[in-house]
């Protein structure tokens, strides 16, 4: 019996040290960062960078020297989906009419093909800039910033819907009404029964929040403004404690990339600088 109870005691011991022992901690899912240079023509290409430390720095993974069927290359969007990546561009330069926008594929993130030209489908379009990637469930949509000639700069973001598994083939567009004139960089996600927009007023400079509880397509109230004004290109990769990380470009004094976070979408850090050499407008997902 002694020995039954000795050997008993002795287990009981090796199980409490072993759960008392620090377990380790789960890496940080690596982010990869989809974005152009600058307004050179050797900087609107597509450069890859990835990050293993939650989206604070990144190193460069490629230089795709991918331009696109114009030559020019900006404002990526990245998403990743059944084991392929794809990413949505402008055509054009800022200063160059643009009336439709592009889609191109890769398994590797350094061979990219086109597999789509998305016309505008908006009446006399004459600038059609950012296109950003927005998926819920089954559906894979673009929320695309578009300008006419009747109002050259006064942009109102669209949304188009993916009508194939392969995205080659989209509808649209559908006007986000409510969220009106005068916003691009428009970024979407959803957080239970709410949609949140981040977009750039452009005649404030200023990133706003939007919010709607209809649809993708109705009800948009503003929240407000965050940060300070000159930054555009508002992009969120949420992290793997739930968490949210937004980008921002910081244009207006051309130093590059900046972030902040968020438990709710609603109340965000302050800014702090991007380790990333040569970051604009882009967007991250997990590898």
């Amino acid at each position: 019996m002694r020995r039954l109870l000795a050997i008993a005691a002795g287990v009981l011991t090796l199980v409490l040290g072993t759960l008392a022992l620090p377990q380790p901690a789960s890496a940080a899912t690596t982010l990869i960062y989809a974005t152009f240079k600058g307004d050179a023509a050797a900087d609107e290409e597509l450069w890859i960078y990835q990050s293993t430390n939650g989206g604070t720095s990144y190193s460069t993974l490629t230089d795709t020297n991918f331009h696109g069927p114009t030559g020019v290359l900006r404002d990526p969007s990245i998403l990743k989906r059944n084991g392929v990546y794809y990413v949505a561009y402008t055509v054009q330069s800022w200063t160059t009419a643009s009336t439709y926008f592009t889609i191109a594929s890769s398994t590797n993130l350094t061979t990219w093909t086109n597999i789509a030209s998305i016309p505008a489908g908006i009446s006399g379009a004459n600038y059609t800039w950012a296109p950003e990637f927005y998926v819920e469930g089954s559906s894979v949509k673009l929320i695309t910033s578009v300008a006419s000639t009747s109002c050259s700069f006064c942009f109102r973001p669209y949304v188009y819907t993916a009508q194939n598994t392969a995205l080659t083939s989209w509808s649209g567009p559908a006007q986000m009404w409510g969220l009106g004139t005068n916003h691009i960089d428009t970024f979407v996600v959803k957080s239970g029964s709410t949609w949140h927009a981040f977009t750039k007023n452009e005649t404030t400079k200023y990133i706003e929040h939007w919010t709607t509880t209809a649809n993708l397509t109705e009800g948009w109230v503003n929240k407000g403004n965050l940060f300070a004004s000159g930054y555009e290109g508002p992009s969120l990769v949420q992290l793997d404690n739930g968490s949210w990380r937004m980008y921002v470009d910081h244009y207006s004094a051309g130093d590059g990339l900046y972030t902040a976070t968020s438990s709710d979408l609603n109340t965000w850090t302050s800014l702090s600088k991007v380790t990333c050499s040569g970051c604009r407008h882009g967007t991250a997902v997990a590898k």
